[in-house]
Order: structure tokens, then C-alpha cells, then sequence
């Protein structure tokens, strides 16, 4: 694994100052333009546990919970 890339681009995707992520059981929950940072870490998680255990590693996404909002 090239750690210079993933400290790299880990730079680009960095937690929004002043940020206080609620962890419930539908995950993290805040707006979806904040959770950069966490989509771009939990992919790497996958990844690494994808190779750890030589299978398929998923992440599910889902806005369920977020109010509609008028544009």
C-alpha cells in the first residue's frame, strides 16, 4: 500500500472545522455535503478489510432521515 497517496489524498478530505458528528444507528448524521471526510476514511476501511479477509466489503448510503429541502 502506497501510504504517501493515502496521506496525500487524506488532505483533500479533511473534517470541516468546528464539526460534531452525531454516531447512531443509522450511522453518522448530519447533512450530506459535511460527511466528506467520513465517506473517503470508510472507503479506506473497506478497502483494508477487503484485503485482510479476501472478500467483499460494502458500503451502504442512505438519506432516509434527512428532511426534504427546497432549492
Amino acid at each position: 500500500m502506497d501510504f504517501e497517496a493515502v496521506a496525500k489524498y487524506s488532505a483533500l478530505h479533511l473534517k470541516p472545522a468546528g464539526l460534531s458528528l452525531q454516531y447512531g444507528t443509522a450511522g453518522f448524521r448530519t447533512k450530506a455535503g459535511h460527511l466528506d471526510h467520513v465517506m473517503y476514511r470508510m472507503g479506506l476501511l473497506a478497502v483494508l478489510r477487503s484485503r485482510q479477509t479476501k472478500s467483499t466489503i460494502g458500503v451502504m448510503v442512505t438519506a432516509s432521515h434527512n428532511p426534504e429541502t427546497m432549492v
